[in-house]
């Protein structure tokens, strides 16, 4: 997440919603202490990274600042065939990585190992992978430090009330940034994209990559992030 006391915001960064983009576009504002990497958090008592859920944040001190707290989502399916990506680039590149203390890497690439070995036994198939992802992997945000599919409104929610006080959507997310900048006071930057590729439906009306799922995967879908839809007033295919 990045935090700014100079002009009292903090946006939070669910996966696979443009957070990487607005760290390095935001970047001259963030005065966040906290790691964006995986680290430790002694406050929270559990390995954490830049994705910090709405529930974690409530238990740091910066929640009790009264700054204003932001958000961009996605459409489920867009953000589903996103992870299903991201995971493999996770499995080529974090294992290489370091480290500190080196425990914390024990337990990254541990995950990592499991979820590559899911997405092995399904052929690098979608379709198959996102029957044989459990429900509790996508649901339970503490049983996984490398999932990036928990719903979004993890990030927003709190039994079932929006609690953050801007909320951007990916699909218009140039507007919407701008939109962003204004109601935290600071002058837009230039979006400097990041981690995206260059077909992530930035910037497109509905799902971008619904046409690549079979009936059966759009169901699972729907199912395991019902509310995002609820929430968000994302329409189901």
């Amino acid at each position: 997440m990045i935090i700014s006391h100079a002009h009292r915001f903090i946006l939070l960064a669910p996966w696979k919603c443009a957070s990487s983009t607005c760290r390095e576009s935001l970047a001259q504002f963030d005065e966040s202490p906290y790691d964006g990497f995986f680290y430790f958090n002694r406050q929270l008592n559990r390995v954490v990274h830049q994705h910090l859920t709405l529930g974690h944040l409530r238990a740091l001190p910066e929640s009790q600042l009264g700054y204003k707290i932001a958000a961009f989502v996605r459409n489920p399916y867009d953000r589903a065939y996103s992870g299903f990506r991201q995971l493999q680039r996770d499995f080529s590149v974090q294992p290489t990585l370091g480290y500190e203390p080196e425990w914390i890497g024990d337990l990254v690439r541990s995950q990592i190992a499991a979820n590559m070995e899911r997405i092995i036994a399904a052929g690098f198939d979608f379709d198959r992978w996102i029957q044989l992802l459990p429900a509790h992997e996508v649901h339970d945000a503490l049983h996984n430090t490398n999932m990036p599919l928990h719903p979004a409104h993890y990030w927003t929610h709190v039994a079932g009330e929006l609690k953050v006080d801007f909320l951007g959507r990916v699909e218009t997310f140039d507007q919407d940034f701008g939109a962003f900048c204004d109601f935290v006071g600071i002058d837009a930057p230039a979006i400097k994209s990041a981690n995206r590729s260059g077909d992530d439906g930035s910037g497109t009306v509905g799902p971008k990559y619904a046409d690549r799922m079979s009936r059966r995967s759009l169901d699972r879908i729907n199912d395991l992030f019902h509310f995002d839809f609820e929430y968000f007033g994302y329409a189901k295919l």
